[in-house]
Order: C-alpha cells, then sequence, then structure tokens
C-alpha cells in the first residue's frame, strides 16, 4: 500500500492510502484500491505490507486525509450512538464524555437528528459509553455496513465542524482531536 495520509489521536494511528499490489490469494482488492488501516504504531515509510482483512476499503469521493483524519473516532462514535445507545431523532443527549470522541459523537447526534443538551437529556453518553464502544467487536459485515454509515455522515457533512491540527499547528498549541500528518514525512522514531 501507498500511504497517502496519516490521521493520529488518542485512538492509534489510522494510515490511508492506495494498493500498490496484490499477493496471489487476494480476493477483495485490486491494485490502485483506495483503503485504509488502523495501525498500533506510527507509520514508517511511504508504502507498507497489510494483511487484507485488516483493510477498510475507501469511496471514490471520500479524500484521503478525511478517512485518515475522521474515520477512527467516527467509528467509534457510530457504535456509541448506534449500539451502546440507540440515539435518534427528537432524543436530547448530554455528552459528558470528554475524550477525543466527544466532538464526533455530538456531530453523530445532530446528523441523526437528535439534539445535545448540557441540561435535562433522556440519553447521556459519558465515558463508560466510550469504554463499552470500545469492547463491542463486530463481524466484518457489520464492520463494512459501520464503515459505509461513517462515510455517508461524512459526505453528508456531519463532521465538517470539527478542527484537524498539521503538525505545526499541533506543535503551536492546537487543542484539535486529531493530528493529520503528511504521509511524505516518516513517523518512525
Amino acid at each position: 500500500m501507498r500511504v497517502g495520509a496519516v490521521g493520529i489521536s488518542a485512538l492509534g494511528t489510522q494510515v490511508a492510502g492506495t494498493i500498490d499490489a496484490v499477493g496471489p490469494d487476494s480476493v477483495g482488492f485490486a491494485r490502485n484500491d483506495r483503503v485504509a488501516f488502523r495501525s498500533t504504531a506510527p507509520a514508517g515509510s511511504t508504502t507498507v505490507v497489510v494483511a487484507e482483512r485488516d483493510l477498510i476499503g475507501i469511496p471514490s469521493d471520500v479524500s484521503l486525509d478525511a478517512a485518515a483524519a475522521i474515520f477512527p473516532c467516527a467509528l467509534l462514535a457510530r457504535t456509541i450512538v448506534k449500539q451502546v445507545h440507540s440515539i435518534g431523532r427528537r432524543n436530547s443527549v448530554s455528552i459528558t464524555d470528554i475524550s477525543v470522541v466527544a466532538p464526533f459523537a455530538a456531530a453523530w447526534v445532530e446528523h441523526l437528528g437528535a439534539t445535545v443538551s448540557s441540561g435535562n437529556a433522556d440519553v447521556v453518553v459519558s465515558g463508560q459509553s466510550v469504554r463499552s464502544a470500545l469492547g463491542v467487536r463486530s463481524g466484518h459485515g457489520l464492520v463494512q455496513q459501520a464503515a459505509a454509515d461513517v462515510f455517508a455522515a461524512m459526505r453528508a457533512g456531519a463532521f465538517d465542524s470539527i478542527a484537524l491540527s498539521s503538525p505545526d499547528e499541533a506543535r503551536n498549541g492546537s487543542r484539535a482531536p486529531v493530528l493529520l500528518h503528511p504521509a511524505e514525512v516518516t513517523l518512525a522514531a
């Protein structure tokens, strides 16, 4: 895979790019497909070898930057609002969580037609909600459906108001929840 963008947050590193070559047993992806994967370590090269089972396809109308920066937090927030809590239209939601996921959860709440409330609410999204979402394990087909939901919300502009930081902005004190790192710069220690 050729690395196109790297997003770094409290959830880890998300790498997005295009497939450069596939192995002989590959059945799901082909050369030049746009994909993303979650990494436990920063990317250390402009090309990486990734197991096919670890890849998520990226639609052509979603930028590699958006897939690397927004996708992981938006996916976790989707798990919170749709699986941990069943938030829908007309719900009033208080978000007491203060993690990197909070602005993404608020964006999902509004995208679903619910209201973010600072007072009395039907649903409370707390730190425990985030921990519960982190514990949810889905089969591959469910992950693909969740990814499709996230990409649809991205296309609809649900996360447009969430700030991202460049490395220079982060060095100058930006507190944005995600750092979008240029792909051509190695992140290896």
